[in-house]
């Protein structure tokens, strides 16, 4: 049994709120009675608005993760009781900007386990990548973002053997969901969105790929820093592997006039079954279903219409987005 339910009352710290796992940790504390203290660069509440109808409501500290001394002030003010860092700049921003995108993936995340050292923090999830996997050898892409992550995963095990700081790193395959609307592998939910608001759509990859519902995820960074947990745990997280050709199809009987395809390579990341141990440990269920998933997702666009969302507007703005 997950032991979640441990955070209500406390004081967690988001990092990368503003994106789609975080959008979703934060909703899902706030459910849980906990208070989700977001620490980012720029008050971007549009994903949590899409999920959440009381978004405005959400503590948001302005600050940069490389600036150590403005997360310690906002850790001290809200006294902070958990981390679950997301922050990250994904693969397109790494490539196009290496130095930058270093300071913010490499230093960002020391921060964070700094923090933790400091301040006697023992509840610390932090997000990897399957893009981590992928830098050893074999035949999947190597990407500066998969050494970053990498780089993460090896200081919080040097935390946890010098100075005793636990932590869980999770390495989610392809996130899906409300909320996913950038990134190389957003394209299935921004296909899903296409559907819903009557727009043609062309996912640009084709094959396998690791299906990770964006709920799914953030029950599973909350789970991991509930409690404290001894030494530094790295794990996959694969969802539910399936082709994008069953995906257009259980998008299709939601959709049946939609006009959307899918063209190009397979994704260049591992794509395989969800092992387990990283539920074993956290006690939680295995991931839903794709065909649960979609559901999900078209519920919940449908609801973000209900209560006023542009949708089309979103959509279009997606589109203008870096992939």
């Amino acid at each position: 049994m997950s032991h979640s339910a441990e955070l209500a009352g406390k004081a967690v710290l988001v990092t990368g709120a503003a994106g789609c796992i975080g959008a979703w940790v934060v909703k899902q504390l706030h459910e849980l009675g906990a208070t989700p203290v977001v620490f980012d660069i720029a008050e971007n509440r549009e994903r949590l608005q899409l999920i959440m109808p009381d978004a405005e409501s959400v503590i948001w500290e302005l600050g940069d993760i490389t600036d150590f001394e403005r997360l310690t002030e906002v850790a001290e003010t809200h006294n902070i009781d958990a981390i679950i860092h997301l922050a990250a700049l994904q693969v397109p921003f790494c490539k196009a900007d290496p130095i930058s995108s270093t300071r913010i993936n490499v230093m960002g995340s020391i921060h964070m386990l700094e923090l933790a050292r400091q301040r006697g923090i023992t509840r610390l999830s932090y997000a990897s990548s399957v893009a981590a996997p992928a830098m050893g050898d074999n035949d999947w892409l190597a990407t500066l973002y998969g050494a970053h992550k990498i780089c993460g995963e090896q200081m919080a095990a040097v935390y946890s053997h010098d100075w005793g700081v636990p932590s869980i790193g999770i390495r989610p395959a392809i996130i899906y969901g409300p909320g996913r609307d950038q990134g190389m592998s957003a394209a299935p939910t921004i296909a899903l969105m296409a559907a819903e608001v009557g727009e043609a759509y062309t996912i640009p990859f084709t094959g396998d790929v690791g299906f990770v519902y964006v709920e799914d995820a953030a029950e599973r960074f909350i789970a991991a820093a509930s409690r404290s947990f001894d030494g530094a745990y790295v794990f996959d997280l694969n969802g539910t592997p399936a082709t994008v050709t069953k995906m257009l199809a259980l998008l299709n009987n939601h959709y049946p006039d939609a006009a959307i395809e899918a063209t190009g390579d397979p994704m260049p990341f591992p794509a395989e079954a969800n092992s387990g141990e990283l539920e074993q440990l956290i006690g939680l269920p295995d991931c839903r279903p794709l065909e649960a998933g979609i559901a999900a997702t078209v519920l919940g666009f449908q609801a973000a219409k209900a209560r006023g969302v542009d949708l089309a507007g979103m959509y279009q703005h997606t589109l203008g987005k870096t992939p």
